[in-house]
């Protein structure tokens, strides 16, 4: 009796952990979709789905640590930075693996539209694995979302070297940004994340 209590208790106890245990789920504060544009020859531009979801945004805190990390040590103490933050969304590429966003930071402009700043500690293949990247990319991406009061925009990435802080407006943004080839096209943020 005392046996088949005993093992009726850790049955139960086990059962209750393994449900806090799970990762938690976390419900997107926002939704952008995007194509991807890449050559695949010459004479070929192909484009492929891209799927990225925000989770939460940074804190006020890591923000400012990330800037002057940057501003004062450069962008390899910045990837080391980023490292140890925890996920804030994700950016998936048909045929590839999904990678965690670190750092997502979100700037009104006077005209209505927005800008939105991410990083990752990983690289993000557009072309995903049918195409192979040479060189082997950065370990960091960082991607800059421009999208307007429509919600509809386009997005550049860069590697960590490109990177500047704006401090007059507050922002870790992309150096040049306009003169950096348009990685992402057709941005469009999903009003209703269950669409």
């Amino acid at each position: 009796m005392t046996t088949r209590m005993a093992t009726t208790a850790l049955l139960a106890v086990t059962l209750l952990t393994a449900g806090t245990l799970a990762a938690p789920r976390f419900e997107p504060v926002e939704r952008f979709t995007a194509q991807s544009v890449f050559m695949t020859n010459a004479a070929r531009l192909s484009l492929r789905p891209v799927d990225i979801v925000i989770s939460r945004w940074s804190t006020f805190t890591e923000h400012r640590e990330l800037s002057r990390t940057l501003l004062e040590k450069g962008s390899v103490a910045f990837l080391n930075l980023l490292c140890g933050y925890g996920t804030a969304g994700s950016i998936g590429v048909v045929g590839a693996p999904d990678v965690a966003i670190r750092y997502a930071w979100s700037v009104e402009d006077r005209d209505g539209g927005r800008r939105i700043y991410l990083a990752t500690d990983e690289p993000v293949s557009l072309a995903g694995f049918l195409v192979r990247r040479l060189p082997d990319p950065e370990p960091l991406t960082f991607l800059e979302l421009r999208i307007n009061r429509d919600g509809a925009g386009e997005g550049k990435l860069s590697e960590a070297a490109r990177l500047s802080v704006d401090e007059s407006r507050d922002v870790i943004e992309l150096r040049d940004y306009a003169r950096r080839p348009v990685q992402l096209i057709s941005v469009q943020r999903i009003n209703n994340i269950d669409e």
